[in-house]
């Protein structure tokens, strides 16, 4: 399902108020635990993941690296990205929309998109300042938090259920959730259609009906709390570093679940503004521009 370079879309096989400014997330000798951070949805820039994690994402020229072979992430995107303005293709992502043509293809898509957590990268700027540029969010689904994995496995089971005929579409979409968040920082999504995606399960059948109608299209609006993991001070981006690491470390079965279970603890770790104006540049890339709001 994700892909080395740019593709066209075919499938392959799928290798409180407070807390709008803090971040909840176990302590650091529970990181080192087999439990999994207590975060659901993480925000911060694309810039700061960058410089967090290289090596799971980085520039190289005009094109944005994502490496996911033994842990990272699954990026969802339509293989191009715009940052600051300036466009970037993207070499290993998931198609935002695909087709299924067999319980296969359907077993194999179910099992990647919830192995690793899932990364969506949006725009979004201030409201009401004119003068005020984009700025490249990375949003990080965390696919083995309990409540994060029963929205998407709830939506998956229920569409099988609830449609009529063989053939059905099942979106997810995470786009009320954001804009509600990103409202509340006063802030307002540039593009819209990238907190989205979809998969069309369609068997060789002559005629199906339903399909044809819409009645076998469903959308799961996926709900949950949104995390700042933006964070300045270099102890706390420490910490930070090692959620994200934790988070898209690669996935080992065991015989139980107590890998997969959330922690108890949790803590405050930054109480900075995740959407202050920023003005570092990129380290280690060129030529791109400071991503500022």
């Amino acid at each position: 399902m994700a892909t080395k370079k740019p593709t066209d879309g075919g499938l392959g096989r799928l290798g409180s108020v407070k807390s709008i400014t803090s971040i909840r997330t176990t302590l650091l000798y529970d990181l080192a635990s087999k439990t999994t951070p207590n975060c659901e949805v993480g925000l911060l820039s694309l810039k700061h993941l960058m410089q967090l994690l290289p090596e799971y994402v980085h520039l190289e020229g005009n094109t944005l690296i994502c490496n996911n072979q033994h842990g990272g992430f699954n990026l969802f995107s339509n293989g191009t990205i715009s940052i600051d303005g300036e466009s970037f293709h993207i070499n290993n992502y998931i198609q935002r929309k695909v087709e299924l043509n067999s319980h296969f293809d359907y077993k194999d898509y179910r099992e990647s998109i919830l192995s690793k957590p899932m990364l969506f990268l949006i725009n979004a700027k201030k409201i009401n300042n004119s003068s005020a540029s984009e700025k490249t969010f990375a949003l990080i689904v965390n696919t083995r938090h309990p409540k994060i994995k029963a929205q998407f496995e709830g939506g998956m089971n229920n569409v099988i259920s609830s449609v009529f005929g063989e053939n059905y579409q099942l979106q997810f979409d995470l786009k009320n959730m954001v804009t509600q968040y990103l409202a509340s920082q006063k802030f307002v999504l540039t593009e819209k259609d990238g907190l989205s995606f979809c998969f069309t399960f369609k068997v060789d059948v002559f005629l199906d009906i339903f399909h044809l109608l819409g009645l076998s299209k469903k959308t799961c609006q996926v709900n949950s709390n949104i995390t700042s993991l933006h964070c300045t001070k270099p102890e706390k981006q420490e910490t930070v570093k090692m959620i994200l690491a934790k988070m898209s470390s690669p996935l080992i079965k065991l015989g139980g679940s107590t890998d997969r279970r959330p922690s108890l603890y949790s803590l405050n770790v930054c109480d900075e503004d995740p959407f202050e104006v920023c003005t570092d540049n990129f380290h280690e890339t060129s030529p791109v521009s400071p991503l500022t709001p």
